[in-house]
């Protein structure tokens, strides 16, 4: 199970909590919308936590990767939230191309 410890280093401002169980947690990143599921494996003697991920809620999650602790999972999913804002910042700084209706290509 989570320890209370680790479970305070879920920062609110930062994640909406999904849903809590003992040794699961799924979150939903406040900036990108993206959910995260947390999953932890105890062994007999480590734990380690595997990360799923999903892009829209409701939708299938994928592997993403792992952590040793939440708190170290937590510093992924922000990582990999810096990394999609910046995506998209970079996405949306491209020229758009527009075309006329006989197919020639307008700059704007």
């Amino acid at each position: 199970m989570f320890t209370p410890k680790e479970l305070k280093a879920i920062y609110p401002v930062y994640f909406s909590i999904i849903a809590l169980h003992g040794s699961a947690v799924t979150l939903q990143s406040n900036n990108t919308g993206h959910c995260w599921h947390i999953l932890l494996e105890e062994y007999p003697r480590f734990r380690s936590c595997r990360i799923c991920h999903t892009h829209h809620r409701g939708t299938p999650y994928h592997e993403h990767g792992h952590g040793a602790t939440l708190p170290c999972c937590l510093r992924q999913i922000r990582s990999h939230d810096a990394y999609w804002l910046a995506r998209e910042r970079a996405h949306r700084k491209r020229p758009r191309k527009h075309y006329k209706t006989d197919g020639q290509e307008v700059r704007s």
